[in-house]
This record gives structure tokens, C-alpha cells and sequence, in this order.
């Protein structure tokens, strides 16, 4: 066991949302005790959504103040259930146990960020920041040259065009809006003043 002493508890919030790990191979692993953070938490938080629209947060809040069903993000449809709105709570040692790659970063402390990402490859045979940088170097090569797209400017209009693209979704979040509509992520706020929407995602369904 390291002897570097580290005073910690891991929270996952909003299992599955991130599209990483489904909800039900998460779910048995969560044996600790869970909360679910209430309205007034979630306003609390509006405001950092408002700046930074991250998918996985927007999903967590909505789910957290009730809402349920299939929501689709920029990367696949996300079934919104109970557990989608619980933070759930994992000791250290727990959290190691499931996480080989966790465990192997705190039992060999790696003195810097390229050492992490070798320890990755070696443990995984990938490595997320690889990921992250090869996808952002597709981003750039694939951009299109093209003007920018004007915002909708009516309401209908978008909303009709958002059920053509994601059909049987009750609602998308904001990206996925943003990416159908061939705007970009900065019109977000444009595009929520349009809708009238104050939550974290955009119902299609009224």
C-alpha cells in the first residue's frame, strides 16, 4: 500500500450520463449511500450550466429536479431514470478496487502529466488524452470553411426541425440543438433566450 497518506471519498454523480459506462454495469458497483440534490441545489447552479452547457451536467440537473425519459445528446440517446439525479458516494479504497488504472496513479504517484498517460497505456492499452487530441486535430482538419449560420428566430421553426432530427426524444440539450441547427456552442444563449427555456434542456415535447 502507498504510504503517502490521502484523506478521500468519491462521489459519482449521475451514473451513465456521460456515456462512458452504461447506468446498469455503474449501478452494482454503488453499494454506499446516495443523496439527490433538490431544486434549489440545481438553481444554485444555473448559472455555471448558462456559461459552460456541459451535456453530462445538464442531464444530471434535469434528472435531478424530476425529469425523465429519452434525451438526445450530440453522442447518442440518454435514457434519463431515478438513479440518473443520485450522487452516489464510494470510499477510497472502494473506488481503487474498481479502477485498476486508479489504483496503479496512486500506488506509483507518476511525477508528471506525460508519466500518467504512459502508466494509462501500459494498464488500459489507450489513453484518454490521446483520445482528446486526436479528435481535436480531426476537428480541425474537418472544420468547414463556410459563413456562420444565423440563429433561428422563431421558436416554432426550431422546434420542428429539432423533432426531425432526434424523433421520440422528449427533449435534447442545448449542444446537440446547437450542432442540428448548424450553429455553434457560443449561440447557445441565443438559442435558450429563443426557447424560453430557464432548465437544462429543451423539451420538445409541450
Amino acid at each position: 500500500m502507498n504510504s503517502l497518506c490521502v484523506t478521500a471519498s468519491v462521489h459519482v454523480a449521475g451514473p451513465g450520463l456521460d456515456g462512458e459506462i452504461p447506468e446498469g454495469v455503474l449501478l452494482p458497483r454503488l453499494t454506499g449511500g446516495h443523496l439527490t440534490p433538490t431544486e434549489q441545489d440545481v438553481r444554485a447552479a444555473a448559472a455555471a450550466l448558462a456559461w459552460h452547457p456541459s451535456e453530462a451536467s445538464a442531464l444530471f440537473a434535469a434528472a435531478a429536479t424530476g425529469r425523465r425519459g429519452t434525451v438526445r445528446t450530440v453522442g447518442a440517446e440518454v435514457r434519463l431514470t431515478p438513479a440518473s439525479g443520485r450522487v452516489y458516494q464510494l470510499t477510497l479504497e472502494q473506488a481503487l478496487a474498481h479502477n485498476p488504472l486508479a489504483r496503479a496513479l496512486f500506488d506509483e504517484q507518476p511525477g508528471s502529466l506525460e508519466d500518467a498517460e504512459h502508466l494509462a497505456l501500459r494498464i488500459c492499452g489507450f489513453s484518454e488524452l490521446a483520445r482528446e487530441r486526436d479528435a481535436a486535430e480531426r476537428l480541425r482538419a474537418t472544420a468547414p470553411s463556410r459563413p456562420p449560420v444565423p440563429v433561428p428566430t422563431r421558436k416554432n421553426q426550431v422546434l420542428y426541425t429539432l423533432r426531425q432530427f432526434a424523433p421520440g426524444a422528449a427533449c435534447v440539450t442545448f449542444r446537440y440543438a446547437a450542432r442540428a441547427l448548424g450553429l455553434s456552442w457560443r449561440d447557445i444563449p441565443r438559442l435558450r433566450e429563443l426557447s424560453s427555456v430557464d432548465g437544462p434542456l429543451l423539451p420538445l415535447v409541450t
